[in-house]
């Protein structure tokens, strides 16, 4: 793909620059080019890290988008484009070179973090990448704190679902993603443990959702759902049990007398809400058959009232 508008941020040519690559490319392909391109661009700001958060999720829903799949990699193209930070340059795909005495314990990459050292932590990672116990500590350092919504557990979630992406070299940059955002911002402890009960996921995955119908849909309480989700997709009980004390300290919502329908999927530039909207129909994809109970048509409806009447970030700074 030429990705000469993209650098250039002509967001108004790149619904033709999709169009001349699917010519000879599958939507898959097309995809997989535009969320490489927001891989090699990304930086941890708000704008960057949800335009490659709603590249995933598109990729989620592509069954259900149809022919509409391609619309929603224009959109992910554009919110890539116009994320990508002004200085900045595609970064190395390798690994960094290592010294002898380099440490890869997890101690290591939590003193990169609270030292908001992110060289330190691209070495700990270069040390680590091809490790296949890799996952419980990438998983447990990023679910140290719950800052900013708990973007560093869902970032890192969202990054090891990606790794193969750029493939065999694309694994180190992906990751990178996730320890990126750990280092970005240094978050108080959450100040919760591992819980040696198992906790009851259905009731809280129930009780998040409609929390999110009586906040209106709002991006905090649609948060809390994605954080919920981001703990499952690591497996790994350790995080998962950390991530339910964290969000389970909670007066349960009122449950909604009737079920709605789950609303179409809308293809919209995804800055206006940080692609939230898209997210929770993923979410809610992903997370149905698993809670049955959970009212995830009014969530769904709730998240879509949000989109259209809350303030659009959009207009916002893209740093």
């Amino acid at each position: 793909m030429n990705y000469d508008a993209f650098i250039e941020r002509d967001l108004t040519a790149i619904p033709a620059v999709i169009a001349a690559f699917r010519a000879d490319h599958s939507a898959e392909e097309a995809w997989t080019a535009v969320t490489r391109f927001a891989v090699l661009a990304f930086a941890p700001s708000q704008h960057s890290k949800h335009a490659l958060l709603a590249c995933l999720s598109a990729w989620d829903l592509r069954a259900d988008l149809g022919e509409r799949f391609d619309e929603a990699i224009v959109e992910c193209a554009v919110y890539a484009a116009a994320s990508r930070q002004p200085w900045s340059e595609p970064p190395m795909l390798d690994p960094p070179k290592l010294e002898s005495d380099q440490r890869g314990d997890l101690e290591e990459l939590r003193a990169a973090i609270a030292a908001s050292d992110r060289l330190r932590a691209e070495r700990w990672l270069a040390s680590r990448y091809t490790d296949p116990e890799l996952a419980h500590d990438y998983f447990t350092a990023a679910s140290d704190d719950f800052e900013d919504l708990g973007h560093k557990l869902i970032v890192a979630a969202a990054a090891w679902r990606l790794a193969d992406l750029l493939g065999e070299k694309g694994r180190y940059a992906m990751l990178r993603v996730g320890v990126w955002e750990m280092a970005a911002y240094v978050g108080r402890e959450s100040g919760v443990g591992g819980r040696s009960t198992t906790p009851d996921l259905e009731s809280l995955c129930a009780s998040l959702v409609t929390n999110i119908v009586a906040n209106g849909g709002d991006i905090v309480s649609a948060h809390e759902l994605f954080l919920f989700d981001a703990a499952l997709q690591t497996a790994d009980d350790a995080v998962i049990r950390r991530v339910c004390d964290h969000l389970g300290d909670r007066n349960p919502a009122p449950t909604p007398d009737r079920r709605l329908p789950a609303p179409e999927i809308p293809i919209y530039r995804f800055a206006r809400d940080y692609g939230a909207c898209l997210k929770a129909h993923a979410v809610a994809n992903r997370l149905h058959s698993r809670f049955p109970n959970a009212h995830f048509g009014d969530m769904l409806a709730a998240v879509h009232h949000n989109l259209d009447t809350a303030p659009s970030f959009e207009g916002m700074s893209f740093a």
